[in-house]
């Protein structure tokens, strides 16, 4: 994907959320967004249909990384644990109380809308790093799961948009920590000795400063 057209797609998500973070969906016009990103509104629309489809991009792609996230998630004493923090970080990214009603917007605008083939490759990070923990995870033994991690990759997926639903629509009270993660060790069929893990990695979670673009530096 362009390079240029990488950044000016970050930058419009980054400008568009720091007002929709400030002020109500509704009253957040495209326009002032535009204005917020200093760019014009033909090429607002090169880039998103809408602003439920900025909103939903910015839940869906890998905003929730950046280097040093991926260094604790990368430091796990096994992949099994990685695959644990990688989830860890992004369920606190979409299930954040605060934002009820625009996450409730992007999981809307997810589940009615086909993303373009470019989209899916600029939110490819954690996708990425996924499907190698996963790979990984089955050759340590950690996950006895032996069907195509690529597949696999792709029932966590879905396990993220249905845990998120439950979520929304029982208004935040959910667990979504554990019940995603019941269900994950139950898909990927993880080995005894790596059950209950993630309850203590919960308790452990750094504080990490705000959130920001993704960066792909130091992970390979």
């Amino acid at each position: 994907m362009n390079t240029k057209y990488i950044r000016t797609h970050k930058k419009i998500i980054q400008k568009g959320m720091q007002l929709l973070f400030s002020d109500e969906f509704d009253k957040v016009s495209v326009p002032m967004i535009c204005e917020q990103a200093g760019i014009s509104r033909p090429t607002f629309y090169s880039h998103f249909k809408c602003k439920e489809q900025l909103v939903a991009e910015y839940y869906g792609a890998s905003f929730f990384l950046n280097q040093e996230k991926i260094r604790w998630v990368t430091s796990a004493p096994d992949y099994w644990t990685s695959i644990i923090r990688i989830q860890l970080l992004y369920i606190r990214h979409t299930c954040n109380p605060e934002q009820a009603e625009l996450i409730s917007q992007s999981l809307s605008y997810q589940l009615t809308e086909q993303q373009p083939e470019s989209v899916r490759e600029y939110n490819s990070l954690h996708q990425e790093m996924l499907l190698q923990f996963i790979k990984k995870a089955q050759m340590e033994g950690s996950v006895l799961n032996r069907s195509d991690p690529f597949y696999l990759c792709k029932s966590v997926s879905m396990l993220q948009t249905g845990n998120l639903f439950l979520w929304c629509t029982d208004n935040g009270r959910f667990d979504q920590f554990t019940n995603f993660f019941w269900n994950l060790e139950a898909v990927l069929c993880v080995n005894n000795a790596y059950r209950g893990l993630w309850k203590s990695e919960i308790s452990f979670i750094p504080d990490f400063p705000s959130e920001e673009q993704p960066d792909t530096e130091g992970f390979s």
